[in-house]
């Protein structure tokens, strides 16, 4: 059972849990993390997830657990739990902050030129992971495998590249 720790509309910690799953009490939200993981040939680092969670691609993303404050550390911990791949905090990048209904996601990005055959994957969470283009990642999208908000990430971060470029 994993607990989650609830948060005001400001994202400030109630002192509140609830357990995953479970609806979010109304004016309440849980925080979220996100990330895509690039490389220099242009490319992101995409999971297919296990058929027991659903079966389709997504990149990494997790709820961050009671007691974590630090959402850049809770993306941290996802992505060595899920598909084995370490970094610092000062290698992420947060993008942005999208605000839904009852979460906040954080969503970052980080720059890595890791072998995928050579990351060790959480097997009841990930089936598999690979390099894709954005053209890959488009297809799997038209035809309904690929998550829908995190497609719409991957654009919010393809939008801060090109501004910040």
């Amino acid at each position: 059972m994993e607990i989650l720790d609830l948060y005001d509309k400001d994202l400030k910690p109630t002192g509140l849990t609830i357990e995953r799953g479970k609806p979010i009490p109304d004016g309440m939200v849980i925080p979220i993390v996100a990330v895509y993981v690039y490389n220099d040939k242009g490319q992101y680092l995409i999971q297919k997830v296990s058929a027991a969670k659903g079966n389709y691609y997504s990149t990494t993303a997790g709820h961050v657990q009671s007691g974590e404050r630090d959402f850049a550390l809770a993306m941290l911990r996802e992505l060595r739990e899920e598909i084995g791949l370490s970094a610092t905090k000062s290698e992420l990048d947060l993008i942005k902050i999208k605000r839904y209904e009852h979460k906040f996601t954080f969503l970052y990005m980080l720059r890595s030129n890791v072998p995928a055959e050579i990351l060790h994957l959480q097997k009841e969470e990930v089936d598999s992971v690979r390099w894709m283009s954005r053209a890959e990642i488009e297809s799997l999208c038209k035809m309904g495998l690929f998550n829908r908000y995190h497609y719409q990430f991957l654009i919010d971060c393809e939008e801060r590249v090109q501004n910040k470029g």
